[in-house]
């Protein structure tokens, strides 16, 4: 009864919202037919207006849009055609040039003019002799198979832009100097790895008469000149601007019909580096690694460890940090005086020399930063810049892990006592480089990661540091062992001090009591 009165109560406030279809489809007949009479007599000028209503629906300018995105965005180069993975670094100061020049030996277009090399193209000529000789080497297939890959082949290289350098346009885009440049180079880096890699020479005995059969008058020569520049070759062979397509070098090493390799082409070619820091992290029987784009590529694969350090965005630890100060990776004496223990990390770890590890409990105030040791030759400068630059140019395919480790230690060695530390824990270890000299080095290295995308594992460990640093404990901690115990001859001293003062009273005590338990 009461559901009946109130349901007419509120009768008289219902509204009725039904469409009246007649009226909706005379509107939309009207519609229809005034699109109609327009399209019908509306002449030329309507046709007009109605262009830039298709070409914003258009299928080839969509198209064309979302190639442009592809190319202008990184994160999407496995959408897009891939650019040129061989080029002239961006970076154009006078000492960072310096550190891409080649000494020995040009490879590639870039350095073909460049005089007083060891080894010109007139002195590469032997190398495709012996390959021919020795290992059977079709040269008419490989020139053939390379004329087929050619415009593979020449994507590789980037076009510098320098309007001034004719004869790399000329070489790039002449089939014949093209194809000439690829058969001279890869002939020397096949011998030339050959001669110098500990993976391509035998252990066993049956190896050792085999090369020794092997050894004609003309690999000797080849081999002894080789030997006289073995260390500028192999700096050479990884400056970024200064390199072949990998897959020139492998096709020429399937052609070699008599060449027998106890390991793959990428392991021979591994093999010559091993003296080189960083040391190896992986090897390229590891797992399967995919195509390498050259030389450096292949080093810098090695170098790294796996499955770290990728760039897929910015990392969100290091957005959160709002002090600028906190940005900046804090110096050794810093860390010391937030009790951060360093320690030398095992070689056996399996990150090579380029990882670093911060661990902290929440219950201790110490806290342990695990770094390798890192050596540093004459050498080292260039190797990290052709580094950084391949990274600079291809982090969001290979990560940047040896940009994010030169951050670290640009900021870990900010002063010549941080490095003298560092080097007394063991992280630094050169015997050519003062401490001066190894600040101006990692600041120099800094200078090139200005800018530049940094992984997550970066901005992770800057949090974890930044959250430990404002402990007041920690901070209490670290300050009075660097008050009272600058040093650990401090610690030896005062505890020879503590060991005369107490355990000649003991003794005495001892001898107290034994006396009077003897005399009663």
């Amino acid at each position: 009864m009461d559901r009946e009165t109130t349901m007419a109560r509120n009768h008289d406030h219902l509204i009725d919202i039904t469409p009246d279809t007649s009226l909706v489809s005379g509107t939309v007949a009207g519609a229809a037919a005034g699109v109609a009479a327009g399209r019908g007599g509306g002449g030329g000028g309507d046709e007009a207006k109605q262009k830039w209503l298709r070409k914003l629906t258009s299928a080839t300018v969509n198209s064309a849009v979302l190639r442009d995105l592809i190319s202008r965005t990184p994160m999407l180069w496995y959408l897009g055609e891939r650019s040129g993975t061989i080029l002239r670094p961006r970076t154009r100061r006078a000492r960072v040039a310096a550190l891409h020049a080649v000494r020995a030996v040009a490879i590639g277009p870039f350095h073909r003019r460049d005089a007083g090399l060891a080894f010109p193209d007139d002195a590469k000529l032997p190398f495709l002799r012996y390959l021919q000789d020795q290992c059977g080497l079709d040269v008419d297939g490989y020139v053939a198979a390379l004329a087929l890959e050619r415009g593979r082949l020449r994507d590789e290289f980037a076009d510098d832009g320098d309007e001034d350098d004719e004869a790399v346009v000329a070489t790039l885009d002449d089939e014949e100097k093209f194809l000439e440049m690829l058969l001279l180079d890869s002939c020397f880096l096949l011998v030339v790895s050959m001669m110098l890699s500990k993976a391509g020479a035998g252990d066993d005995d049956a190896d050792s008469v085999m090369r020794a059969a092997c050894i004609s008058k003309e690999y000797f020569i080849l081999h002894m000149a080789v030997a006289q520049h073995a260390d500028d070759i192999k700096l050479d062979m990884l400056v970024l601007e200064n390199q072949v397509p990998f897959a020139a070098v492998k096709l020429l090493a399937a052609f070699c019909g008599s060449l027998k390799l106890r390991h793959s082409v990428e392991e021979l070619v591994l093999g010559c580096f091993d003296d080189i820091c960083p040391k190896r992290a992986r090897r390229a029987g590891d797992d399967a690694a995919g195509e390498f784009y050259h030389v450096l590529h292949l080093f810098h694969w090695s170098r790294v460890p796996k499955n770290k350090y990728n760039v897929l965005s910015t990392p969100l630890k290091l957005l959160r940090i709002k002090k600028e100060s906190e940005r900046l990776f804090p110096c050794y004496m810093e860390l010391r005086r937030s009790a951060v223990w360093f320690r030398q990390a095992a070689p056996s770890a399996g990150g090579g020399d380029l990882d670093m590890w911060f661990w902290r409990h929440p219950a201790s105030p110490v806290a342990v930063m695990s770094v390798p040791c890192l050596h540093i030759h004459d050498y080292s400068a260039a190797v990290l810049h052709n580094l950084v630059a391949f990274e600079k140019h291809f982090y969001w395919a290979h990560g940047a892990c040896v940009t994010a480790h030169v951050a670290r230690m640009e900021g870990l060695v900010r002063c010549p006592p941080d490095a003298a530390m560092l080097r007394r824990r063991g992280v630094l270890a050169t015997a050519r480089r003062t401490d001066a000299e190894l600040v101006a080095l990692f600041r120099e290295l800094g200078e090139e990661t200005v800018g530049a995308r940094l992984p997550d594992e970066y901005g992770e460990m800057l949090d974890a540091v930044a959250r430990h640093r404002r402990r007041r404990v920690s901070c209490w901690c670290g300050g009075f062992v660097l008050h009272f115990f600058p040093s650990p001859w401090v610690a030896v001293s005062l505890a020879a001090a503590a060991a005369l003062i107490v355990v000649p009273s003991m003794l005495q005590t001892v001898y107290t009591v034994l006396s009077y338990f003897k005399s009663s």
